[in-house]
């Protein structure tokens, strides 16, 4: 069988940008959490990849190796580059990249051997936004991107599609009870227009242009106002990157490390705030010094990267986590619990001040 001829049944995207990680959230049972791909995960991603592709200070300059079912990772596997990742854009429905593909990659892609891509996330890029169950982390840097055919982030369109020729929608591939199924279909929309059911295709096709008139003057009313919404939506995305990135700072002037549990704990705390100032008041209240380091640093509670592919895990769906990570989690709960109690207890209490007097009262016992 000629395999030319099967490659004409897939067509890369017209534009060059292929859909790697769709938006939403996408629970992975393998690490036990649920990835937020929202917004601020999407802006973050996209631009922390090109300013280091931009800058060569990707693990291979200024491209991201594409390999398949994530074999890079297994010392007992081949590390083949299918395609290099040279570009990241975000869009409303997830990231879309521009790939260089290698002849290997390109044969798999062009025949329909591979579909997707599974993205990866090291555990140091992931925000944790919640402390029940299940965790949710948001991803801020794509570590690593694979090819597979099963993605464990649902919703990504293919990388390729078949000719739309092929596809049974063109009326010229419809068979002679599709064709007659169509031609109702065209006498139901006529009688929606208030025409005819027996009405021309240029009276249809006339009536719907009427319609897309008025739409227009409609919506040449509104643009100057959507204009504005959306320069606002980029205003505050910018506003919390830029809050974001202070509180980063702040806790490393304060010597909070970066592997530091409390780190992940204290951002949306910090972020929350109005300005510099009260950020710098409640590390102080927290006991957090310009220079000196944390009094008690802690692991982050995913120690394995992510890897977004559905299925087993390559040690053989073992998932490594920390022995301590449950009684971290149920210490942690009982802090927040008791820094409630005692703020009841004190109307004039602080949060920041209770969690203190709290953790101290605990940690004691």
């Amino acid at each position: 069988m000629n395999a030319r001829i099967l490659n004409r049944d897939f067509q890369h995207p017209a534009d060059g940008w292929y859909h790697i990680e769709p938006a939403g959230e996408h629970p992975n049972s393998q690490a036990g959490v649920v990835q937020v791909i929202d917004g601020e995960a999407t802006t973050s991603i996209v631009n922390r990849f090109n300013a280091a592709a931009d800058a060569g200070q990707l693990p291979h300059g200024n491209e991201m190796l594409i390999d398949h079912e994530h074999f890079s990772h297994d010392a007992e596997q081949e590390t083949r580059a299918f395609g290099w990742l040279t570009r990241l854009q975000n869009r409303q429905d997830g990231i879309y990249g521009q790939v260089r593909w290698t002849t290997t990659g390109k044969a798999a892609v062009d025949g329909g051997d591979y579909r997707f891509f599974s993205t990866e996330y090291d555990p140091e890029d992931l925000a944790i936004l919640n402390r029940s169950s299940p965790k949710k982390v948001r991803p801020l840097a794509l570590s690593g991107l694979t090819l597979t055919n099963r993605p464990n982030n649902k919703g990504a369109r293919p990388i390729t599609n078949r000719d739309p020729n092929t596809l049974p929608d063109n009326p010229a591939n419809l068979p002679a009870r599709s064709q007659a199924d169509t031609k109702n279909k065209m006498k139901l929309i006529a009688s929606k227009l208030g025409l005819s059911a027996d009405a021309s295709e240029e009276g249809i096709l006339g009536e719907i242009d009427k319609l897309l008139n008025r739409a227009n003057g409609a919506t040449q009313v509104t643009t100057e106002r959507d204009a504005l919404k959306n320069r606002v939506t980029e205003l505050v995305e910018a506003n919390k990157t830029l809050a974001t990135e202070q509180c980063e700072a702040l806790m490393d002037a304060h010597g909070i490390a970066a592997d530091d549990k409390v780190r992940n704990r204290l951002l949306p705390v910090l972020a929350g705030l109005k300005n510099r100032a009260e950020r710098i008041e409640t590390l102080a209240d927290f006991g957090y010094e310009p220079g000196k380091p944390a009094e008690a640093a802690e692991t982050r509670t995913t120690q394995t990267q992510l890897r977004n592919r559905d299925g087993k895990a390559p040690n053989k769906g073992k998932t490594e986590q920390s022995p301590n990570s449950a009684g971290e989690q149920q210490k942690a709960q009982k802090i927040m619990n008791r820094a409630s109690e005692l703020r009841k207890q004190q109307p004039g209490l602080s949060h920041p001040t209770a969690v203190i007097m709290a953790q101290r009262e605990i940690e004691g016992e």
